[in-house]
């Protein structure tokens, strides 16, 4: 092999490398992703399984807000809640967190 070939079989062998890494970089950002996701589907069910229990059942409006929080919004929710005496209470705090 001439010295260019070489070359361009080294070139080629790097840029397989480099493609291998980007392709393992997305996989573990797509398992990443997905692991936050299965956390925050967790939370918004422990939410709603904890405003039922403690109001009933809620407006479609208000679950549907729900669902549409962050994780961290999610996660002070949960903490939050502990301090709710209504469901009114429920609506005032997700109203400042549209705001």
């Amino acid at each position: 092999m001439s010295p260019e070939e070489l070359e361009i079989v080294e070139n080629r062998g790097i840029a397989m490398q480099d493609e291998r890494g980007r392709i393992a970089y997305a996989e573990e950002q797509g398992e990443a992703r997905g692991e936050a996701k299965g956390r925050l589907n967790q939370a918004i069910a422990l939410v709603k399984l904890l405003i039922i229990q403690r109001f009933g059942e809620v407006s479609e409006d208000i679950s549907s807000q729900i669902e549409g929080l962050p994780l961290a919004d999610v996660e002070d929710l949960v903490k939050a809640f502990l301090s709710f005496n209504s469901l009114q209470d429920l609506e005032s705090w997700l109203q400042e967190r549209l705001i």
